[in-house]
């Protein structure tokens, strides 16, 4: 593993981040065509805005909360994935393993807390405290979510999580598993930090709406900014604007 100290140029080295380009582009244009057709009843992929949901309503949300957590997510993975590629890559590591499992491994883990958010997402739609766009429709829910996740931001979980996914070279020192099996647990591995990291960003998603491309991208651009700046000023400013935002909503209730 002394090999992952000193690794070369990957060969092919763009190949990586444009799979990583299209998938993520590709997840956003399925998000923009989810969101601009749920609110027409007369499109398959509408969603019911006051009755209980069905089979299909629960499969469409998971399939959408799945999308969404890739495309959210996997830039901000970039930088772990392609070290994880010129590691397997490298004439002197000889390590085996696999780029498409790592990612597959780390969007099922995300694809799992999908199934999380859309179960939340059902019970909060059928006791009305969101809309069938996952809209708050209570400043009491919108209160307690931005309180809890700026709470979060200054949790040592959330510390530990944060700093394992800033640092590609320690993950992979100390997670390595080798072979397409070992790829597949690494990703499942990451994307477990991931979520130690994020989930509770990711609820802040019922504040504004679950389909509010604006606010999905807002989010996102912040967990990629946790993990690219090596700073906890952002967390920590963040926090501390989540508290207020959550506490003024409180207040006025």
């Amino acid at each position: 593993m002394t090999a992952l100290l000193s690794l070369p140029k990957a060969r092919n080295s763009r190949l990586v981040p444009l799979g990583l380009v299209f998938l993520t582009a590709l997840g956003w244009a399925y998000l923009f065509l989810l969101s601009a057709r749920m609110g027409d009843m007369n499109s398959p992929f509408a969603m019911p805005m006051t009755s209980s949901w069905t089979g299909p309503d629960l499969v469409l949300m998971w399939t959408m909360w799945a999308v969404m957590m890739a495309a959210m997510m996997l830039p901000s993975a970039a930088p772990m994935i392609s070290a994880y590629t010129r590691t397997i890559r490298s004439d002197r590591g000889q390590l085996d393993g696999s780029t498409p499992l790592f990612v597959l491994g780390y969007v099922a883990a995300w694809s799992g807390f999908a199934a999380f958010a859309t179960g939340a997402q059902w019970i909060l739609h059928d006791v009305a405290l969101v809309d069938g766009m996952g809209t708050s429709t209570s400043r009491w829910l919108g209160g307690v979510l931005l309180v809890g996740a700026g709470t979060y931001q200054f949790t040592k979980f959330k510390d530990a999580c944060l700093s394992k996914c800033r640092t590609p070279l320690g993950f992979l020192l100390a997670s390595w598993r080798g072979g397409r099996r070992g790829a597949v647990v690494m990703g499942v591995h990451h994307g477990s930090l991931c979520i130690g990291c994020c989930w509770a960003l990711m609820t802040l998603l019922f504040v504004l709406g679950v389909m509010n491309l604006w606010w999905i991208a807002l989010v996102a651009a912040v967990v990629l900014l946790e993990k690219l700046v090596p700073s906890d000023v952002i967390s920590r400013v963040l926090g501390v604007t989540l508290l207020i935002w959550g506490t003024g909503l409180l207040v006025t209730a």
